[in-house]
């Protein structure tokens, strides 16, 4: 079984208009009003690929009848622990002139110590050797920048597969935990390493990672394409020409396909195409929907992956 966790959940709200001019009343154009949290809205790519997970990590009580009914209109199995407040809303910027994406995400609520204890014990009996943890996103207030690490070493001790997709201390500290796969997109990576900007650099930081006793690591570059780093083998994915309607949850697809194609027991090549062509069609979606799979299927056809030197 694939399991999601998500500390830091949001109610996603895509705002399109033909350019914000600031200090001015602006009206948009439409919006689109999404659940989501990086390990929600891998969830919701997963079921869109075919394949089941289960959601877990904090919700607000205050609103969290709307998440959970949503969650639950796309199938989407869930267990969160509820925690005193809201879940936070983010707000996706979208100026269509211009192609401009502006992000103003929310802090959100609180974590006690009672309520990661709380969730550590629904990781706990559920994790069984072979399952799939992704642990993805940013975290709440309350919650220490080890959480990840700690949060990986619980479930390396149950035998569980472990898909980490943080960034800034939260990714440094649960590298250190050595999580069998890790997802950084080259902004998180360059937070807490310094190289050139040269494909060369980026795949030796990438080899490093696997040096420290991670198995596989996947750096997605936006426009540049993609590197999938393994221990004796690195493969490089060329960026597919596509209209862009939104940059959000392109990295998030790339997790689920991840996710999804270890649990098909697929080879890493055919893994790596799928990841990238989830990516891409997640950006050809308005808001934070998920992919379809027939979108995803038709960009693998046209997907270029070649060995690094």
């Amino acid at each position: 079984m694939i399991y999601t966790v998500t500390l830091n959940p949001a109610f996603d709200k895509t705002i399109y208009l033909d350019e914000l001019i600031k200090g001015h009343v602006n009206r948009s154009v439409k919006s689109i009003m999404d659940i989501g949290g990086k390990g929600i809205n891998v969830s919701k790519v997963i079921k869109s690929l075919g394949g089941e997970s289960i959601a877990l990590g904090f919700i607000g009580d205050e609103n969290k009848d709307k998440f959970i009914k949503c969650l639950n209109s796309m199938g989407i199995k869930n267990d969160l622990v509820f925690v005193a407040g809201e879940t936070r809303t983010n707000i996706k910027i979208v100026e269509t002139k211009a192609n401009i994406y502006t992000d103003i995400n929310q802090r959100g609520f609180s974590i006690t110590p009672e309520d990661l204890e709380e969730l550590l014990s629904k990781l706990r009996s559920y994790a069984r050797e072979g399952d799939i943890f992704v642990l993805s996103g940013s975290l709440p207030a309350g919650v220490d920048n080890d959480v990840y690490m700690n949060l990986i070493n619980i479930l390396k001790e149950k035998g569980a597969i472990i898909i980490l997709d943080a960034d800034g201390e939260a990714l440094k500290n649960g590298l250190a935990a050595k999580p069998d796969i890790v997802k950084p997109n080259i902004n998180e990576l360059r937070m807490i390493y310094e190289f050139d900007d040269d494909f060369n650099s980026i795949v030796s930081v990438g080899r490093e990672i696997i040096k420290q006793g991670v198995k596989k690591v996947i750096i997605s570059m936006g426009n540049k394409g993609a590197f999938y780093i393994i221990e004796d083998e690195v493969f490089y994915a060329k960026p597919q020409r596509v209209e862009v309607k939104s940059t959000v949850g392109a990295g998030d697809s790339m997790v689920a396909a991840i996710s999804f194609g270890i649990s098909k027991y697929m080879e890493d090549k055919e893994i790596f195409k799928l990841a990238v062509s989830s990516a891409t069609a997640a950006i050809i979606e308005e808001g934070t929907k998920a992919p379809s799979r027939e979108n995803v299927d038709e960009l693998m056809k046209k997907v270029s992956i070649e060995r690094w030197m």
